[in-house]
């Protein structure tokens, strides 16, 4: 296995921070390179999935007086989490797959 430079964990980390970020990594010469390939485009899908479910699921729990604000308060803490989770496991070099997600890109991907 190779070492994967820091340059490249951080971009793979900040992709997941800030989807658009990923399109660098798959429209750019950084495609090159497999672990950014994988990814770019596994935080690509991740970033476009969880804003389209942010836009229904907090439209919808507006609707709901008290309890919507917090059931949306407890899912934007949990989405954070696994941020941080998704970020401090492509620090640390690895290539993980997120449930679901990596299903929708996989085809992309190789």
């Amino acid at each position: 296995m190779t070492e994967i430079s820091r340059e490249y964990r951080a971009l793979a980390g900040l992709s997941y921070l800030f989807w658009p970020v990923s399109l660098l990594l798959v429209l750019t010469a950084y495609k090159r390179d497999r672990f950014l390939r994988y990814h770019g485009y596994q935080a690509l899908y991740f970033g476009i999935c969880c804003t389209v479910f942010h836009l229904m699921v907090g439209g919808l729990l507006q609707i709901i007086p008290v309890f919507g604000a917090l059931i949306y308060k407890g899912l934007v803490m949990a989405w954070i989490l696994l941020i941080a989770l998704l970020v401090y496991r492509t620090w640390q070099g690895q290539c993980f797959r997120v449930p679901l997600i990596y299903d929708l890109a996989q085809g992309v991907m190789e």
